[in-house]
């Protein structure tokens, strides 16, 4: 299933490559609206004004259904498995009582919404499976292990903690000694190691050093929350070597931090990696593209007219005026003064483009669209090499999170 639909989405991709591979500060520059799009679907959109927020189907927009049917179709979601109880009883067929996986942290004073729905939803998953199965959990990444911690506390597993952050290591001792008072379980269950994380991991010495009576028989699990870049690859490569390691059950993220993939005949550029970081969920609940985008492909022509090319502005800049984001810009970047052109300038610049706007607008959420396929194509890339290894007699892509409350939603599970 997996294979088929990773040619298909690669097909896709290959067919729409220019719109990905573009960078859209050059939207106006490069005039990405004319070179970038299919000529069917451009003339569609340029003879109809469709709302690009509330794409709808309808019998005059054949191209932009068929674009719209093709994203959604090839995205995880069409490939992925939505964790309930059930689902993951189909998943693991030897795990008991999933209906009682649902604990609710207590300590929630350390955490904004989205890290403790992500801590929740994961940890009852992980947590389940360990104490079904009498697993040790490994956390790679655990940053301040918000999520080693709910493990110890709501499941009584025994985690060790990993990461190369020394300023996490102590944040995480730091929150653990506040809470000192109030945790019962996982002070003595919870372990940290200060180390970094690459494919020639030994996390079974990590284990015997830190838990020194525990009795390895294939009896860890490995786990992940938000993967950074290149961790994922090395969480992947060393789950498969090290034997004791039963299960792995990781969510990355960042796929913009990385440029390796697993089949080397699929390369990503930059901008495709950063596409895919795109929250088609997020775009469509916040109902705008945020004006500063449009205001940075205006400022490149600026930038370009003046003489500097391949300038890193940076996102926050202000959002209510052109003018004042095109200063806020010239001084982020350092332009000298004698370049800066005035403001009665800046503002004819502007006003000569602004009828963009909405071709702009429809341009980047087509965008966003594609970001779907491509995350779809980056994860499949993972699945399919665990697949290959013939080692694992279950891999699966689990839907764990609220994509408008966590973009990075998608998380990787396989078996040995």
């Amino acid at each position: 299933m997996y294979v088929k639909h990773f040619d298909n989405v690669l097909s896709f991709i290959n067919t729409y490559h220019k719109l990905i591979n573009c960078h859209i500060v050059d939207f106006i520059t490069e005039n990405l609206w004319e070179t970038c799009l299919p000529d069917a679907l451009r003339s569609e959109l340029e003879k109809d004004k469709i709302d690009c927020i509330y794409w709808t189907e309808h019998e005059s927009h054949p191209a932009l259904n068929n674009f719209m049917r093709s994203t959604k179709c090839l995205s995880l979601q069409s490939c992925s498995v939505e964790i309930t109880p059930n689902d993951l009883a189909d998943i693991l067929p030897n795990i008991k009582n999933l209906n009682k996986c649902k604990c609710k942290s207590t300590k929630t004073e350390f955490m904004n919404a989205k890290k403790l729905h992500e801590v929740e939803s994961l940890g009852n998953v992980i947590g389940t499976v360990a104490t079904s199965t009498g697993s040790l959990v490994i956390d790679a990444g655990a940053g301040k292990a918000y999520l080693s911690t709910f493990l110890a506390e709501n499941h009584k597993v025994p985690v060790l903690a990993i990461d190369c952050s020394q300023s996490c290591w102590k944040g995480a001792i730091c929150r653990q000694k506040k809470l000192k008072k109030k945790m019962k379980y996982s002070e003595s269950l919870v372990r940290y190691v200060v180390e970094e994380i690459n494919e020639k991991t030994d996390y079974v010495r990590m284990v015997k050093e830190n838990f020194c009576d525990w009795n390895l028989d294939r009896n860890l699990v490995l786990t992940g929350l938000h993967t950074c870049g290149s961790l994922t690859h090395s969480i992947i490569e060393t789950f498969l070597t090290t034997e004791d390691i039963h299960l792995l059950c990781i969510v990355p993220c960042c796929y913009h931090l990385t440029n390796e993939t697993f089949n080397k005949r699929i390369n990503f550029s930059k901008n495709a990696r950063m596409l895919a970081q795109q929250s088609i969920e997020r775009s469509t609940e916040n109902k705008f593209v945020s004006s500063s985008l449009f205001y940075r492909a205006v400022l490149q022509v600026i930038l370009h007219s003046i003489g500097i090319y391949n300038a890193r502005v940076g996102r926050r800049g202000p959002s209510h005026d052109f003018v004042s984001y095109a200063q806020w810009a010239f001084s982020r970047i350092g332009v000298e003064s004698g370049k800066i052109p005035s403001l009665e300038k800046l503002e004819n610049t502007y006003q000569f483009y602004v009828h963009l706007t909405k071709r702009f607008c429809t341009f980047q959420m087509l965008r966003v669209h594609m970001g779907l396929v491509l995350e779809a194509a980056i994860m499949l890339d993972r699945i399919i090499f665990l697949q290959k290894s013939n080692q694992c007699s279950k891999v699966a892509i689990l839907r764990l999170f609220d994509p408008v409350l966590s973009p990075r939603h998608y998380g990787i599970i396989a078996i040995k």
